[in-house]
C-alpha cells in the first residue's frame, strides 16, 4: 500500500513533535514542510516552503497536519478541505466558536462522497492514565459519577505577558484557551455535556495582559452531576489534577508525562467506597495504584486519524463535533469577557 502523502503547516515545537509521530508510525510520506521561520526547518530534507498555500498547491498532500498559530488555523483547514484534503488541525479548533463552525460548515459542504476525515489533536484522550480511568469507570466497579475536580496548571515565563498564546487577535484566548482546553474537553469526556455554567475569569498576576492568567468554572450536566475546574498560569509548580467521584468510590489522575517533564510522575490511583472500615480506618480505603512512564498519547491520536482515512473506520476522538461542543463551552465561560 503507498504511503500517504503529508504536509506539516507549523513547525514549532507541535510540528516536530508531529514529524517525529509521523516518521515513526512509517505509513506517510513527508512532501511538504511549511514555515515562516526558515530556521525551524533546519536540519529536514523534506521540501520546504513558507507559504502554507504554495505548500498545499505544490506538493499536492493528500493530508495536512496544521501546526500554526491559532488565528491561521480556520483558514488553512476549510482551503484544505475544500481542495479534497485531510486535516489533522492541533488545538484549539481556532480562535473562538465562530471559527470552529467555519471549519465545521467547510467539511460538511465540502464531504459529500469524499469521506474527507477532518480531526483536531486533543491528546490528553489518549494518555495511558485517561484511557484506563475511562475503562475503569465504564466497567461500573465504582459506580457512576457524581462529580468531578480538575486542576490544570503552570507557571507563566519570563516574556509570558508578550508571547502570542497572549495576543488576542492572535491566539482568541488566554491560559484556558492554551491549557485548561484539555481539561474541559477531558471533564467533557468523563461526564457527558453540561446544561449550566458559572464562571470567574481573572488577571491574578499579570494584570497588564489582555487575556486571563486564571480561569474558574463550575458546571452541572443535567443529571445534576457538577464539575470544577482551575486553569491557571500562577500555578508556579506545575500540577495536573483530575478527581472523579463516583457512588462507590473514586480515582485520581495526578501527574502527567509530557515533553517538560514537569508534572510529575503520571499515575492514576482508585477507591472503593469503604464505609464499614474494613481497613481499619474510616476514611482511608484501600489504594490501588497505577503507574505509567511513558508518552504515547501522540502515536495513538495518529493511528486513531491513520483509521479514519485508511482503514474507514469512524474516528473516535477529536471529531468536529467534539471540538464545536469544547469551544461552545469555553465560549460560556468567556462569557462577557472578550468582546
Amino acid at each position: 500500500m503507498s504511503k500517504i502523502r503529508t504536509a506539516i503547516l507549523g513547525m514549532g515545537r507541535m510540528g516536530k513533535i508531529r514529524y517525529d509521530s509521523l516518521i515513526k508510525h512509517g505509513s506517510f510520506e513527508i512532501v511538504g514542510l511549511c514555515d515562516t521561520s526558515l530556521d525551524n526547518m533546519n536540519g529536514y530534507n523534506e521540501p520546504k516552503y513558507e507559504s502554507w498555500q504554495e505548500c498545499i498547491d505544490q506538493a499536492a498532500p493528500a493530508a495536512v497536519f496544521v501546526c500554526t498559530y491559532n488565528a491561521f488555523i480556520s483558514d488553512i483547514v476549510c482551503y484544505a478541505l475544500e481542495h479534497g484534503i485531510h486535516v489533522f488541525a492541533e488545538k484549539p479548533p481556532g480562535r473562538n466558536l465562530s471559527d470552529t463552525l467555519r471549519m465545521k460548515d467547510a467539511l460538511e459542504k465540502n464531504n459529500e462522497n469524499k469521506n474527507l476525515v477532518l480531526k483536531f489533536g486533543f491528546n490528553h484522550r489518549f494518555h495511558n492514565s485517561v484511557m484506563e480511568a475511562k475503562a475503569l469507570i465504564d466497567s461500573g466497579l465504582i459506580g457512576d459519577i457524581v462529580c468531578a475536580r480538575g486542576v490544570y496548571g503552570k507557571a507563566g515565563n519570563p516574556t509570558f505577558a508578550t508571547d502570542w498564546r497572549n495576543d488576542l487577535e492572535i491566539s482568541g484566548g488566554g491560559i484556558l484557551l492554551d491549557q485548561g482546553i484539555h481539561m474541559i474537553d477531558l471533564l467533557y469526556y468523563f461526564m457527558g455535556e453540561f446544561t449550566s455554567v458559572q464562571s470567574a475569569i481573572h488577571h491574578l498576576v499579570w494584570k497588564e495582559m489582555k487575556t486571563e492568567d486564571s480561569a474558574f468554572a463550575i458546571m452541572e450536566t443535567a443529571k445534576g452531576q457538577v464539575a470544577s475546574l482551575h486553569s491557571s498560569a500562577v500555578q508556579w509548580k506545575h500540577k495536573f489534577n483530575l478527581d472523579i467521584i463516583c457512588t462507590n468510590g473514586y480515582v485520581t489522575l495526578d501527574g502527567f508525562i509530557t515533553s517538560t517533564k514537569s508534572y510529575g510522575e503520571e499515575t492514576l490511583s482508585y477507591y472503593r467506597k469503604d464505609l464499614g472500615g474494613r481497613t481499619g480506618k474510616l476514611g482511608k480505603p484501600l489504594e490501588h495504584v497505577l503507574c505509567f512512564d511513558v508518552d504515547e498519547s501522540w502515536d495513538f491520536e495518529l493511528m486513531d486519524f491513520y483509521n479514519a482515512l485508511v482503514c474507514e473506520k469512524k474516528l473516535e476522538q477529536g471529531t468536529v463535533e467534539q471540538a464545536t461542543y469544547v469551544m461552545g463551552l469555553i465560549e460560556k465561560i468567556y462569557a462577557n469577557v472578550y468582546k
